[in-house]
């Protein structure tokens, strides 16, 4: 560990931009609603830059990096804001509210001028972001929506772009991913085609897949899926080919945990992903080979969020905790580690053979 702080509150969301670390929290009576950002140094979490008190827990993070822009979700609002020039101060731009009240939403992907909703009775939802020339959101048009795209929440979005071809990707509480043809907006959302956990693993009709990874360089997808019935059920994560849209396959799947994961993320050489699980605990997946290659317990709270940056990872738990770790030197450590036992034994054989055939001088 290099730093840790108690921030107070439930770290919900992470999310980095230019070397800052904005930070989303709150949730429950009593507790203060509020987003920080942090500068971040080489090695720890620096200064505080800016907190802001909210009337809402902002649940989720997702921004414009280019353009100094993020949102945040709260409830069945998204809310704007940009950061200014000297990372003083965030400026809300926009509110985005959504319809029925009641409805509540649980995640959102920005990909260009897009904006994609998934709410949690899995109602997806598209829009166009207008900005002005100063790189404001001027306005929000609605291209078009698909009720109950899944029979259960919708917990997480990626967009897919190929030569002229456009599809968002959504992962449900259903235990199911969908692929939806958009490119064709605002005409209506075409179903491409479904994929399950089911495809992998037999006995996993009660899975929710809670998380997606997309990697659009490999054409693949990254999932990790959990039991919905019993809290300390086993989680797995999936690999699976996208290279052809009509016919989604599973590549492999392995158990990496023993209680429900929450959330991941990747690092930057797209070698290895983290997962963060409801044991305070961080596995480390080697996404080439799909082999679990190391783990890091950070406490005994459930963490709900974790993020790669640079030779570092942070993460975030609902017991207050923010705190960032260096990666190892390298996960392929225990390959050398073999060699240098095989090399150890060869050379213990060796002496032993020589002492054996007296052919080792006992007076050197």
């Amino acid at each position: 560990m290099l730093t840790e702080i108690d921030i107070k509150s439930p770290v919900n969301s992470l999310y980095v931009i230019e070397d800052k670390l904005i930070v989303a929290c709150g949730g429950g009576p009593g507790i203060k609603n509020k987003l920080i950002l942090y500068q971040l140094n080489q090695g720890f979490i620096g200064e505080k830059l800016i907190e802001n008190d909210l009337q809402d827990s902002p649940n989720f993070i997702e921004g414009i990096p280019s353009k100094k822009i993020f949102g945040t979700c709260t409830k069945n609002t998204i809310i704007f804001y940009s950061i200014s020039p000297n990372f003083r101060s965030f400026k809300k731009l926009y509110t985005l509210n959504i319809s029925p009240i009641d409805i509540i939403l649980i995640s959102f992907k920005i990909h260009e001028n897009l904006l994609a909703l998934g709410d949690i009775e899995g109602n997806l939802k598209l829009y166009k972001i207008n900005f002005n020339p100063n790189n404001e959101i001027l306005s929000l048009t609605e291209l078009n929506s698909l009720n109950h795209a899944h029979w259960r929440g919708i917990n997480k979005i990626e967009f897919i772009n190929r030569t002229n071809l456009k599809f968002i990707l959504t992962a449900s509480g259903d235990g199911n991913c969908k692929l939806f043809d958009i490119k064709d907006l605002p005409q209506p959302i075409k179903f491409i085609t479904n994929f399950s956990f089911r495809q992998s693993l037999s006995e996993s009709a009660n899975y929710c897949m809670n998380d997606l990874l997309y990697l659009p360089e490999k054409n693949i997808a990254y999932t990790i899926q959990s039991s919905k019935k019993d809290k300390k059920a086993k989680s797995f994560m999936t690999q699976w080919d996208l290279s052809n849209v009509n016919n989604i396959k599973p590549i492999d799947t392995i158990n990496i945990s023993d209680s429900p994961c929450t959330s991941m993320d990747i690092t930057e050489d797209k070698k290895y992903v983290g997962v963060a699980d409801t044991q305070g605990r961080i596995i480390f997946v080697d996404r080439n080979k799909l082999k679990i290659c190391g783990e890091d317990k950070i406490g005994e709270i459930a963490l709900k969020c974790c993020k790669f940056y640079k030779n570092y990872f942070i993460s975030g738990s609902i017991g207050y905790t923010l705190r960032i770790d260096k990666l190892k030197s390298g996960f392929n450590s225990t390959f050398l580690k073999y060699i240098f036992y095989a090399f150890l034994i060869c050379g213990i054989c060796y002496y032993i053979y020589l002492k054996k055939n007296k052919l080792l001088d006992e007076n050197i």
